[in-house]
């Protein structure tokens, strides 16, 4: 446990770990999404509104989905400016932010599928 005892300063990282999830998340749910829209969806609907169709409830599922998946995503992203900007916390801090981009990423192929 070492490298949390390492506490020396890491603005730069601190700053750009956030920025760059902000700006490369959104980048790769699209590829994500087209690329899953390309070989997944042989019809106009979204995979997850299967269930939801006998009941006209695509539009409430679908966005039921997307509310969770950015409230997850977004917790997430704030927690990256909460941990601190030592240098030892930057293997945390970047699995953090690849776990945001994740869950958007995941959710453009949910609704993409």
């Amino acid at each position: 446990m070492k490298w949390l005892t390492d506490r020396r300063r890491d603005v730069a990282g601190w700053l750009v770990t956030p920025l760059l999830t902000l700006l490369a998340a959104p980048v790769l749910a699209c590829i994500g999404g087209f690329t899953a829209s390309y070989f997944y969806q042989p019809h106009g609907t979204p995979g997850l509104c299967e269930e939801a169709a006998a009941d006209n409830m695509c539009e409430e599922t679908t966005l039921r989905v997307v509310g969770w998946h950015v409230l997850i995503a977004g917790v997430m992203w704030l927690l990256l400016w909460a941990i601190p900007w030592w240098r030892g916390l930057r293997t945390p801090r970047t699995l953090l932010a690849v776990a945001a981009t994740a869950v958007v990423v995941l959710l453009a192929v949910r609704l993409a599928a």
